[in-house]
């Protein structure tokens, strides 16, 4: 009976470099991926599989179609990147205080105040929303806020369903 060869990876870091560090990040089981082998093997496949398979013999659709497995792969992971650390994709809500609710406060003597966190995104949008108004249209009420409703890509989809969003 014939068995199964094994190729073994093992990798040893100083815990207190960088890499010592992100094994150690890996070993916590992130965005529940697996254990740090599978993790690693899965990062493997997704960086070096199509070269793998093209090295083996393999071409045709079964390679093209690792590839975009492979692409979209990296795509969703560089779209994750920037959505965390570059542009976060967690908007900040805006709480605006209603002519109503101001009012009544008025009247029961606590001054009035309108909280606004807004993230720059929002501002720029909110100054092309400005620019494009006349000012003999202007509205009197200007608590009312309109939401464009945005579908979201198809990476940020692969993120969502990464973190269990939706």
């Amino acid at each position: 009976m014939e068995q199964n060869q094994q190729v073994i990876l093992s990798v040893k870091r100083t815990v207190d470099t960088a890499e010592g560090h992100l094994l150690n990040y890996l070993q916590t089981e992130p965005f529940d991926l697996g254990k740090l082998p599978e993790v690693v093997m899965l990062t493997l496949k997704q960086h070096w599989s199509p070269f793998a398979m093209s090295a083996d013999g393999v071409d045709g659709e079964p390679l093209r179609q690792r590839a975009i497995w492979a692409i979209q792969q990296l795509e969703a992971q560089a779209a994750l990147i920037r959505a965390v650390f570059i542009e976060p994709s967690v908007v900040k809500t805006e709480t605006f205080t209603s002519e109503t609710q101001a009012q009544a406060q008025q009247a029961n003597g606590v001054e009035s105040s309108i909280h606004q966190t807004q993230t720059e995104e929002v501002q720029a949008l909110e100054q092309i929303d400005d620019d494009e108004i006349d000012d003999d249209e202007t509205d009197d009420d200007e608590t009312d806020v309109e939401w464009i409703d945005i579908k979201p890509s198809l990476e940020m989809q692969q993120i969502n369903k990464l973190f269990g969003i939706g």
